[in-house]
């Protein structure tokens, strides 16, 4: 029996319930493969940390939902979901927290180029449409082909860099992420 292995969070909290419902220590160490010194080092740390009450949460999925999680969750080789849950829930501040405010800065000034540009582009559409309705030669010069030119460019210029900071910020979430993550996956058994 291998007694230096570490112990996955259920299981600790496995271990936490099984003994205050009265399993002998030494049951418990054979049950999970550990030492009874590794039973009494995880009692020990959750009488430490239990200084905070905790609470019991339930909620209703979806079987796509929830199927979802568990393929994410394979994904990472992370089986233990409590765990992975409670780590997320840890990670909520950062993982929710609004969008970055040079992001913000960057769309406000999009859209203001935007506005400008398609006020230009917009009063050459009328221009034209009252030449037509008119019956008058359409007045459409040069100038007018370099508006149309300058709106169509900076729109394909603000797809770009939308693109580059929306690829940024889901990167910076996957990060989070991964860390929160981080030592939940399920390491391979060694041969």
């Amino acid at each position: 029996m291998r007694h230096h292995r570490k112990l996955t969070d259920d299981e600790r909290r496995q271990i936490i319930e099984a003994r205050a419902e009265g399993s002998p220590a030494a049951a418990l160490a054979r049950r999970f493969g550990v030492s009874t010194r590794a039973i009494y080092n995880t009692l020990s740390r959750a009488k430490g940390a239990r200084s905070a009450s905790t609470t019991t949460m339930s909620t209703r999925l979806s079987a796509r939902q929830l199927a979802g999680f568990q393929a994410a969750l394979e994904r990472g080789g992370i089986t233990d979901q409590p765990a992975a849950l409670r780590r997320l829930m840890e990670a909520a501040d950062i993982l929710l927290r609004p969008v970055d405010q040079a992001v913000l800065d960057h769309l406000q000034a999009w859209g203001a180029q935007v506005a400008t540009e398609g006020a230009a582009v917009n009063h050459i559409a009328r221009k034209l449409n009252e030449a037509k309705l008119r019956s008058r030669p359409l007045p459409f010069f040069d100038d007018d082909m370099t508006t149309i030119r300058t709106f169509a460019g900076g729109l394909v210029e603000f797809a770009e860099a939308f693109r580059i900071l929306w690829e940024a910020q889901l990167t910076k979430k996957a990060y989070e992420v991964d860390k929160a993550l981080e030592g939940l996956a399920a390491k391979a058994p060694e041969h």
